[in-house]
């Protein structure tokens, strides 16, 4: 199992939407990220939600440039994307409910994942 998922629905914004499903950084998988034939076969912005890692606060997203299998981090910034992000994580924590059991986030936080009402 990935621990992350990676969507082109991204809206006009981005290019790419990484999600992370553990609590690990997503710098201890950015090797299997890499090889997302989206992010080897292109270039553009990934937006990165990390909601597992740190919780949703102002570190929660962040935007990096990739070019055809390259990540570059030295372009991370930290971002506030519009709402239709947090929406499509929520649909994706939703279909990922197993993972939100051992995450940071508090129980009314997953309450929320789960009845589909975005954080």
């Amino acid at each position: 199992m990935k621990e992350y998922t990676l969507s082109t629905s991204c809206g006009k914004d981005y290019d790419g939407f990484l999600l992370c499903l553990t609590f690990e950084s997503v710098l201890n998988y950015l090797d299997s990220i890499k090889a997302e034939p989206l992010i080897s076969s292109s270039k553009g912005i990934l937006l990165i939600d990390q909601l597992l890692v740190s919780g949703n606060g102002k570190n929660r997203f962040f935007s990096c440039l990739f070019d055809h299998g390259e990540i570059n981090l030295s372009t991370a910034q930290t971002v506030l994307p519009s709402d239709y992000y947090r929406k499509l994580a929520t649909q994706l924590l939703r279909e990922n409910i197993p993972r939100l059991k051992y995450s940071i986030l508090t129980d009314q936080q997953k309450e929320y994942i789960r009845k589909g009402i975005s954080l």
